[in-house]
């Protein structure tokens, strides 16, 4: 008889560093697909992209064999619709082979062969406008990743409000717009969107771990997962599983009636990249989820207004992220005796100006077994344990982070926010009145935002679950845990004296988006 007792803990803090490898991929077009969509736009829009960034695209016939896992120095993919989903052999050649495969224009029920095929890939019940499966290797350890960008008509925004806050002479006046509409029209977001999400697939395929540019830089962004550190010996005898998820989207900002012949369109783009690390502690009887999710918000290049002597915006205000777990199909609080949040991080910073963050990783796993004296052991015994640290250090200037995290709930929850020249965040954009001096210069001009606020914002939070053996599924060995995960952002424009009108205007607009992705945390 023997034991043995598995621990876990983690912290770690802010991570926003970007840094890309030059790559490229070939692509392999599935024929049949790829001369079923030469008249959908969507489709050859994709397709053309694709080349026009440097990569090739060749045709696949249905029957062709294709080559083993290709080598590291070596990036390829098979691309096509419903018509390569439905030829299973194939797929399970390229599932086999971990060969990854991109897919356009889908809708469950195309998916819904292949999702049988494999675990933890299909955790969102949407249609898709790419849908992509890359498998991976690195130091032995095989893992996937998922790429999604859903299709507009799985319309995920929860709430977007407007504000408009004007100072009149020596008084205040503040107005609300609730459940405001933006631009639903499907070609326009599309035409606003493809590009820049497309481009984020591709990082995805091209990058390999561990690589490093010609300034000696190591690539840390979301393509250097998994995390060395948190990934087990492969003496050690316990139980590790890693994959991650990426859900992209793209929205139209709104823009105040009274501006549209003043401003340009404005888009906006974001992804959340979930890398899920998952633990089994058998003798215990739970499963431990660290979980690290990057996510970033993109204004487009150009902003709708950019002159200081008339007005700024938009620019990101806030950006935050929250993330409820549920087991199964049940919607009842969680037992905190069986789940548990044991850690979460970064916690609340104050950030004036500029502070300096240090990102710090301290796992250890220590596994003993102590064979019981009458056994057949003899009393021999052993122990076998691992630890890693390490850490990142970045400036992170003008922000400050406030942790919302629910110990109750189980929650994790973080929102970034401008604070200086001013923090319409905890100030209150219905206190415009009080602070509306901090929004412009000694001049009378716009102050200009920080860099954050106009280009892209990228986070990095984690936070580590505890999971009992009992919310395992008896019929199918499944422990289904979903994460709703809402993202909160607030964007706005200020304005001069003669822009709109003779006063000092701020434009501001609260959004909410939220999605829910399903995993099998006992996918061992």
């Amino acid at each position: 008889m023997y034991k043995y007792n598995l621990f876990i803990s983690l912290i770690i803090s802010i991570i926003i560093i970007i840094k890309s490898v030059e790559s490229s991929v070939v692509f392999k077009s599935y024929l049949e697909d790829h001369n079923n969509n030469n008249n959908n736009e969507r489709y050859t829009s994709i397709i053309n992209h694709i080349e026009s960034q440097g990569h090739t695209i060749e045709q696949l016939h249905p029957y062709s064999s294709f080559p083993s896992s290709p080598s590291n120095n070596f990036h390829c993919a098979t691309i096509g619709s419903d018509r390569l989903l439905s030829n299973l052999p194939l797929l399970k050649d390229h599932i086999v082979n971990k060969i990854p495969l991109v897919f356009l224009n889908v809708n469950n029920e195309d998916k819904k062969e292949f999702c049988k095929m494999v675990n933890n890939v299909c955790t969102m019940n949407s249609d898709h406008h790419i849908f992509a499966y890359i498998p991976k290797i690195k130091n032995g350890l095989e893992y996937h990743k998922v790429f999604n960008w859903i299709n507009e008509t799985n319309n995920n925004i929860r709430s977007q409000n407007s504000y408009v806050a004007t100072i009149i002479n020596s008084t205040f006046d503040f107005s609300e717009n609730e459940n405001i509409e933006t631009d639903n029209n499907n070609n326009n977001s599309f035409n606003n969107q493809f590009k820049s999400i497309t481009n984020l697939l591709l990082s995805k395929l091209m990058v390999d771990q561990d690589e490093k540019n010609d300034d000696g830089y190591v690539n840390l962004n979301d393509n250097n997962s998994p995390s060395s550190s948190l990934i087990p010996p492969t003496n050690t005898s316990i139980p590790f599983k890693y994959f991650e998820s990426t859900f992209a989207n793209s929205f139209i900002a709104h823009i105040d009636p009274g501006l549209v012949s003043k401003v340009n369109q404005q888009t906006f783009s974001y992804s959340i990249t979930n890398h899920i690390y998952l633990y089994k502690d058998e003798p215990n009887n739970c499963i431990y989820s660290i979980i690290y999710q990057n996510s970033y918000i993109l204004p487009d290049t150009h902003m709708g207004v950019n002159d200081p002597s008339k007005a700024i915006g938009s620019f990101i205000t806030s950006f935050g992220t929250s993330n409820k777990p549920t087991i199964g199909k049940s919607s009842s609080p969680l037992d905190g005796t069986l789940f548990n949040l044991e850690s979460t991080s970064p916690h609340t910073i104050d950030q004036t100006h500029t502070v300096t963050n240090e990102v710090t990783t301290d796992i250890s796993i220590g596994v003993s077994f102590d064979v019981n004296p009458e056994g057949p052991g003899g009393g021999i015994s052993f122990d076998e344990s691992w630890s890693s640290t390490s850490s990142e250090t970045q400036t992170i200037a003008d922000y400050g982070i406030n942790e919302m995290s629910n110990p109750v709930t189980m929650e994790s929850a973080w929102m970034y926010h401008q604070q200086f020249p001013f923090d319409v965040y905890t100030w209150g954009v219905g206190n415009f009145g009080e602070w509306y001096k901090q929004a412009y210069s000694s001049n009378g001009h716009v102050s200009q935002p920080p860099p954050l606020s106009t280009s892209t914002l990228q986070t990095s939070t984690s936070w580590k679950w505890r999971l009992d053996n009992s919310f395992i599924d008896q019929i199918n060995n499944q422990l289904i845990v979903n994460i709703d995960l809402t993202l909160d952002l607030t964007y706005c424009l200020v304005s001069c004296p003669g822009f709109y009108n003779s006063h000092h205007k701020l434009f501001y607009c609260h959004s909410t988006f939220s999605n829910t992705q399903s995993f099998d945390f006992n996918a061992f």
